[in-house]
């Protein structure tokens, strides 16, 4: 995952040896200049090398919206109009992208962590995907580094009954077995949130990243 962020960017770590990095796909109902729609975010927990800039870095984001083609024709950013669907029955969340289930979550069961990944922190892992204050993308092929400004947030956890993350941009690096059974699942029920305008560029030299809808 390292060789595939664009410079000065580095995953940050949630086991003690520094091999495991986190992947997620962030799904909410966002509101923006009065319109509510669904959206599913494509991220990874980064910083610089020297342990600043902490934030999260956006790969992709799909919106079910046309605000979406005014924000990448605007700012660039790696914002697509896609068919996003949340689909609430009783306790239980279902996400489409494309008439696809990606995600079903049980929110009545607290879901537990398999077996295979007890050497890492799920507590560093839930904190890091909870609260990013800095949001970077790669606009137009430079790295950009957005502000976020929100309530402290302390999701609970939900079980996962599906989950099928192929779709991202990120995929590659998601072993098999973890695509089926992901570390954690993490539900807040409502988060309001701020974001500084427009985006700052980070300043280095890096090679460009190129990001396909």
């Amino acid at each position: 995952m390292a060789a595939m962020l664009p410079a000065p960017l580095v995953p940050r770590t949630i086991d003690r040896k520094g091999h495991w990095g986190l992947v997620s796909m962030t799904m909410m109902q966002d509101t923006t200049l009065g319109t509510t729609y669904a959206q599913l975010n494509e991220r990874t927990y980064v910083m610089r090398a020297d342990g600043t800039g902490k934030g999260a870095f956006f790969w992709r984001s799909h919106a079910a919206t046309r605000q979406a083609l005014l924000v990448r024709s605007l700012l660039g950013a790696p914002e697509f109009v896609a068919d996003v669907e949340v689909r609430v029955r009783g306790t239980s969340y279902a996400f489409k992208r494309n008439g696809r289930l990606v995600a079903k979550l049980d929110l009545s069961r607290a879901g537990t962590t398999p077996r295979r990944y007890r050497e890492l922190d799920v507590g560093r892992a839930g904190r890091l995907s909870a609260n990013p204050m800095i949001g970077y993308t790669t606009n137009r092929g430079r790295l950009y580094a957005t502000v976020v400004r929100h309530n402290r947030i302390r999701p609970r956890r939900a079980k996962v009954l599906s989950v099928d993350p192929s779709f991202m941009l990120p995929a590659p690096v998601i072993d098999a077995a973890d695509k089926r059974t992901p570390l954690i699942a993490l539900y807040q029920r409502e988060t309001p949130f701020w974001i500084d305008v427009p985006p700052r560029p980070v300043s280095h030299r890096m090679s460009r990243v190129r990001v396909r809808p």
